[in-house]
């Protein structure tokens, strides 16, 4: 496998995809991409500093994978852990610390400090409080069987907007922004010259709609990313992917992130003010292709249509604008009302099935799954569904439209007993 500097300048020159190696992948290589500092490429990406005083761990890995995580610092270095500071909550970043607390232990030191935004501790909370629902998130997109913690390793040191943590002689500067989450920070390492942008940047589209997590903040992104721009940094190590080297490279990655954003954001606070209704919005936003068809900003995990809805949703709340949508009728009996207007459930899969061999799938969706709703226990229907959503898949770009639109496919053929139609994905 090539090391991660050659793969990083692969990616950058385009002789490598993000499709070919895709942001989450956890190769589990680690080298040193500065004096004193180790990036480990893993599911969620983690950096190892040598300091006077031990070791600064920025991010911890996932917490499916935290006794691999460890071992992985004890490679680098068999120096005690002095401080972990968590770029955010998500527990594919700040899951993997419980080991680390409890080699402490076992060697009779102190357990490291633990560094985090305020609003960590609340995420946490929120976690065991919806422990069942964050499990099923889980499995949608990362292919299921995964095991929701149910113990986490709160920051013992908390900040609101910047703090500088010392170790040995060694500064980290650690500056809050909201960005994919609101307890986010990046962390600069300025005699490095190294920037941990933690999800920030994480070498594709920014994760800024997911349609099965919280609420995501385009505009305040956009500005944290200029700000990670203006540190003159060297060294970019993201929260997903590669690192990027070079500050003309870096500052451009992180400049174009931004302008990404605020394309999204702009566009659809301008017809937000013009008065459309969410559909309208979701539907016209769109990226420039000189942006799009960077390698660093393929929408290959989120989309800029989810995007979209998250700007609405942050500035308009949840009504979509259709006032039918406000107090709507169930959506069981709305399916039942179309398919006696259809003349049955049948009429609406045969017009579902002739639309899919149209290539008209997002419609051939609704079709079906007003039938669905509307003869829950019918096969026939279930086996179409199977098909077009296995088909919907197939044509899906990013991971999450990919993910849900499979899961679809795969409900319908359990249900009926019958093979998972065969996904032939473009991507």
């Amino acid at each position: 496998m090539a090391g991660i500097k050659d793969t990083a300048e692969k990616l950058w020159r385009g002789e490598l995809t993000t499709r070919q190696q895709h942001p989450f992948t956890a190769t589990g290589e680690l080298e040193e991409v500065a004096p004193n500092v180790a990036f480990c490429r893993w599911l969620g990406n983690f950096a190892i500093c040598k300091t006077g005083e031990g070791l600064v761990l920025i991010d911890t890995g996932s917490y499916v994978n935290q006794e691999q995580m460890l071992a992985l610092v004890r490679a680098y270095s068999t120096a005690r852990i002095h401080t972990v500071i968590y770029t955010h909550g998500h527990l594919d970043h700040a899951g993997g610390t419980a080991p680390i607390a409890v080699e402490a232990g076992r060697n009779r030191v102190a357990r490291p400090r633990v560094v985090g935004h305020r609003a960590i501790a609340e995420r946490l909370d929120r976690y065991r409080r919806a422990s069942d629902y964050n499990r099923r998130v889980d499995d949608l997109i990362y292919g299921g069987g995964s095991s929701w913690p149910s113990d986490f390793v709160y920051p013992d040191t908390y900040f609101d907007h910047q703090l500088n943590v010392v170790a040995g002689a060694e500064k980290f500067q650690c500056h809050h922004a909201r960005g994919e989450t609101d307890d986010h920070c990046w962390v600069l390492i300025p005699s490095a010259k190294v920037l941990c942008t933690g999800d920030f940047f994480i070498w594709a589209a920014p994760c800024a709609g997911h349609p099965l997590k919280l609420q995501r903040y385009a505009r305040d992104w956009a500005e944290a990313l200029r700000a990670m721009a203006r540190t003159g940094a060297e060294v970019l190590l993201p929260g997903h992917g590669s690192p990027i080297f070079g500050a003309i490279r870096v500052r451009q990655a992180l400049n174009d992130t931004a302008e990404y954003l605020t394309q999204i954001h702009d566009q659809a606070m301008a017809m937000i003010n013009q008065g459309s209704t969410l559909d309208e919005v979701a539907h016209a936003v769109s990226v420039p292709a000189a942006l799009a068809e960077k390698p660093y900003l393929a929408p290959i995990f989120d989309e800029p249509e989810f995007a979209a809805r998250n700007v609405w949703r942050a500035n308009c709340g949840w009504y979509d604008g259709v006032p039918a949508h406000l107090k709507p009728a169930p959506a069981a009996e709305q399916a039942r009302e179309i398919a006696t207007l259809a003349g049955g459930y049948a009429r609406l899969v045969e017009r579902a099935l002739a639309r899919m061999e149209e290539g008209a799938l997002a419609i051939a969706c609704h079709l079906v799954e007003w039938a669905a709703q509307a003869a829950p226990d019918e096969q026939s229907v279930h086996a179409a569904r199977a098909r077009i959503y296995a088909a919907r898949a197939a044509q899906s770009e990013s991971t999450l439209s990919y993910r849900i639109f499979s899961a679809a496919a795969q409900e319908s053929a359990s249900k009926v007993g019958i093979a998972m139609p065969q996904i032939d994905r473009r991507f």
